[in-house]
């Protein structure tokens, strides 16, 4: 890769470009091609298969919506589980959670890791030297089967689910019936679901249908992540607890217990905005998407 341009879709029909203004490390691991470049607007990035992973300028927007509402909504979050998050911006949050005891973090991809950790110190932040965080690299699907205990909060911090790759299989009903075996009553579970595009809502009404048919509750969200060129959604999901009922103040109160400089993004106030989907939306992820199963998964547009 040279510098110049990564264009990637939105919709089938719609594009969207960043000029690359230098290249510092390209390459092929076990599962996929990666590249670390230097974009005109957003600073160092993270590319995964040729489609903008993470920004130095907006990595917070889509971290700590990943995060902090389902933290916010949470009882309690001493353990938590983590599927994908190679490039370190979920852990390094999670380790300024104020009663963290324990982070159990899957990954697929030893390789990328090891890379991210090298050439993204700004991501990572030294949060896997802590001592609390346990990193083991293999196929989560099977990982996730040999765990023993159950965990507060489970994050799932995964990568585009494009046609024929890996991550597919992690959307997907067999998937979030693991998910479920290890909460704890009253645990919930994050996950990010793709674009929040009206005119293209199938893989994010496809997550969310799909964790309904799970869990009692799925709630859909969105924020904007500007370099993703379109807003993001994600969904939070449990038996018990609803996230349509948690007030601001208990997002308040939450947040309080933590580092006030560690989230730049998240408060009560952005908390109420990402769950005030606007209209077409709401309509668009009722009146779309299919349960995604390991037969038949279910992708974003590539």
């Amino acid at each position: 890769m040279s510098a110049g341009q990564v264009v990637e879709p939105i919709t089938a029909y719609e594009r969207h470009v960043h000029d690359v203004v230098a290249v510092h490390r390209t390459g092929r691991t076990r599962v996929q091609e990666f590249a670390i470049v230097e974009l005109g607007t957003y600073g160092p990035a993270l590319l995964l298969d040729g489609r903008v992973q993470s920004t130095a300028a907006d990595e917070a927007h889509y971290h700590e919506a990943l995060l902090y509402p389902a933290y916010a909504m949470s009882e309690r979050v001493e353990r938590v589980l983590v599927f994908g998050g190679a490039n370190g911006g979920v852990l390094h949050r999670l380790c300024a959670l104020p009663d963290l005891r324990q982070v159990v973090q899957l990954d697929v991809d030893g390789e990328l890791y090891e890379i991210t950790r090298s050439a993204l110190p700004h991501m990572h932040r030294g949060a896997e030297r802590d001592p609390r965080c346990r990193v083991v690299f293999g196929d989560p699907r099977a990982l996730v089967r040999e765990i023993d205990g159950t965990f507060d909060l489970v994050i799932a911090d995964l990568p585009d689910a494009t046609e024929g790759s890996a991550t597919e299989r992690l959307f997907t009903t067999e998937f979030y019936a693991e998910v479920r075996r290890v909460l704890r009553p009253g645990g919930l579970f994050a996950t990010q679901a793709g674009p929040a595009h009206f005119l293209s809502p199938d893989f994010f009404a496809g997550t969310l249908r799909t964790l309904g048919t799970v869990f009692r509750y799925a709630t859909p969200y969105a924020i904007s992540v500007p370099s993703y060129g379109v807003p993001w959604g994600f969904v939070v999901a449990g038996d018990t607890i609803d996230p349509a009922a948690v007030t601001e103040e208990r997002v308040e109160e939450a947040m309080a217990k933590v580092d006030p400089k560690t989230p730049v993004v998240y408060d009560a106030i952005t908390h109420r905005h990402m769950f005030a989907l606007e209209r077409r939306l709401r309509e668009a992820l009722a009146n779309s998407g299919t349960v995604a199963t390991d037969r038949r998964p279910i992708n974003v547009v590539s």
